[in-house]
């Protein structure tokens, strides 16, 4: 229920942000690019798009870099558990060995 109201709240406040600025996100900018075997002239791009751009790049470094952490977690505990699997069951047959 605290979630829900939480963002809620967040899109209100997000809403009247959007409103309250509309001419900052209605400028437009010039950008081009130039790399030395590729080039993109100069294009005309509302600051809109620049800042939804920018957010979604943003977004997907976060999830790339909070998914390798993970899937390291994830592969480290599947080792453990096959080794503490491994150590046991060579304790167990070193029991029945020495019975």
């Amino acid at each position: 229920m605290l979630r829900a109201v939480l963002i809620s709240l967040l899109f209100i406040v997000s809403l009247i942000f959007v409103f309250q600025n509309q001419l900052i996100f209605l400028d437009e900018y010039t950008i081009y690019l130039d790399f030395f075997f590729y080039k993109i002239g100069e294009k005309t791009v509302p600051n809109s798009i620049l800042i939804a751009s920018s957010f979604i790049l943003g977004f997907l470094v976060c999830i790339i870099s909070i998914g390798i952490g993970t899937i390291k977690k994830v592969l480290k505990l599947e080792s453990c558990k096959k080794i503490i699997s491994l150590e046991s069951s060579t304790s167990d047959k070193v029991e029945k060995i020495d019975q």
